[in-house]
């Protein structure tokens, strides 16, 4: 077992087995649907390729993570949604890092 604290203060009791994350597809949400197939680049413009699904927070019910197909097709990679902005003029996610 693990506890928790949420704002107010009060222990939470988390069972191992209970799940941390809840992956959404396009067809269980609005938002997401909106996101699936979202073109997803680099700072440079480099094209790393398109939302598959999203991973919202089971307990705050926050979008956490971006699952991103890779161009290949054989790979997923999870960016943290922070890490990411929404470019409104051209459509797309834009991947930032700080150096």
């Amino acid at each position: 077992m693990l506890t928790t604290f949420n704002g107010s203060s009060r222990a939470r009791q988390l069972n191992a087995r209970e799940k941390r994350f809840a992956c959404i597809f396009a067809r269980d949400s609005t938002a997401t649907e909106l996101l699936h197939g979202c073109q997803v680049v680099s700072a440079g413009g480099e094209n790393l390729g398109r939302v598959k699904s999203i991973l919202i927070d089971a307990r705050s019910r926050q979008l956490r993570y971006v699952v991103m197909s890779r161009q290949s097709g054989s790979a997923t990679v999870a960016i943290p949604w922070h890490a990411l902005y929404f470019d409104s003029a051209l459509a797309r996610l834009v991947f930032y890092t700080f150096s």
